[in-house]
């Protein structure tokens, strides 16, 4: 009976063993990317003598296997529950969760010093500079708007036994501003628009690196001044022509993504709701467009991320709203300008936006000459002032 117990235990093990592989192997097409982690999930590999002489089959394989493990997800988020509230753990897969109230991420106690940042500075800002000449030379104007990111602008609410780089920051910060302005670059510093308004802490979202939809309509208004004072004649969408109203929806930011959405969040999206809407016709990627500005799920208990502005991030967008007698402008930049594209656009003919991390049609500066737009902006955040890829990558020789 004995041997019986035994032989049987040996087969439901290889059994299990051989189970879980074929049931990977069966289901995983299923599932291409992970949610909560924000990536693409690895691909099976395909099995050659080659892949399988050299090693790479096996580690890719590996991979592979690692991501369409069964329960794979339900695992971690019970592994990040325990960590959360049961070990209270001050910081959970790199974020920091003793923040007074905010999710930022858990930064390196090693920092960069001035000596570190004045090269780069200069050999970047001489790119801008050239840019900026470039864009003179078709007939336009150039602007630099520059956003804190949300760690910087929370950076007082860090945990005094962790490292929020505030001191670094500031001296990388002033470093590419007076940088950018020894070339001719005029600099829009929205932090310090945000410091003249008492930084309200509503501006920017508790569980996500964005601004919210107010921090991005206090933006959009600072540019409308700037532009109305170097003498542009443009109409504004003012407080009596739109409603911030805020969404019943969920919202997951990036940071509470990344703890399976288990904060407990009040985060609220925003949309600006226009009283006399400026209609567009849309392109995405050089294709006509049915998406509106805001992305919202049909039912109210769906959640919902910043990508609801714009619909996410594309390589190109352009919105037309045949109003000749108004100029063009160009925008470019990373996720901070999707917000924003939802506010500039009605106050232009066509606005035409570039993420250079996607798009790879032509260069900046040959677009910039093929269609010569009147006014071009730039909008960084400062955690990527210093990139000199994807939107940093701004004149290509």
């Amino acid at each position: 009976m004995n041997r019986i117990s035994k032989r049987a235990f040996l087969a439901l093990l290889l059994a299990v063993l051989f189970a879980v592989p074929a049931g990977v192997i069966q289901w995983s097409h299923k599932e291409t990317t992970a949610y909560y982690e924000n990536r693409t999930l690895a691909e099976r590999p395909a099995l050659t003598w080659q892949s399988l002489w050299d090693g790479t089959f096996a580690t890719a394989f590996e991979s592979w296997f690692s991501d369409h493990a069964p329960g794979r997800t339900t695992l971690l988020e019970a592994d990040t529950a325990v960590q959360m509230n049961v070990l209270h753990r001050p910081v959970v897969n790199d974020i920091v969760l003793s923040a007074d109230g905010v999710l930022v991420p858990f930064l390196s106690y090693d920092e960069y010093t001035e000596q570190d940042y004045a090269g780069p500075a200069a050999s970047i800002a001489e790119n801008y500079g050239k840019l900026n000449d470039h864009v003179k030379a078709n007939g336009g104007s150039f602007y630099f708007v520059g956003l804190p990111e949300q760690r910087v602008y929370f950076e007082e609410k860090f945990p005094d036994y962790l490292n929020n780089h505030e001191t670094e920051a500031q001296t990388a910060d002033a470093l590419f501003i007076q940088a950018l302005e020894d070339q001719g670059v005029r600099f829009l510093n929205m932090e310090e628009v945000y410091d003249a308004l008492g930084r309200p802490e509503e501006f920017y979202s508790t569980v996500d690196h964005h601004y919210n939809y107010y921090g991005a309509y206090t933006a959009y208004r600072s540019i409308m001044d700037t532009l109305a004072s170097d003498g542009w004649n443009l109409p504004v969408l003012t407080e009596d022509r739109i409603d911030l109203v805020e969404q019943p929806f969920p919202y997951i930011g990036s940071r509470n993504r990344k703890l399976y959405n288990l904060w407990p969040n009040t985060d609220k999206a925003v949309i600006g709701v226009q009283k006399d809407p400026v209609a567009f016709t849309r392109y995405d990627n050089g294709a006509l467009s049915e998406k509106p500005l805001f992305i919202l799920p049909e039912d109210p208990a769906m959640p919902t991320t910043y990508n609801l502005y714009m619909g996410g991030d594309f390589g190109e967008t352009v919105l037309e709203t045949d109003r000749p007698e108004l100029p063009d402008v160009l925008i470019f930049g990373d996720s901070f300008t999707n917000a924003l594209e939802t506010l500039l656009y009605a106050s232009f003919d066509e606005t035409h936006i570039l993420d250079l991390r996607y798009y790879t049609d032509k260069s900046l500066k040959d677009y910039i000459s093929d269609y010569q737009p009147d006014i071009v902006l730039c909008v960084q955040n400062d955690t990527f002032y210093y990139s000199t890829t994807g939107n940093g990558n701004v004149w290509e020789n």
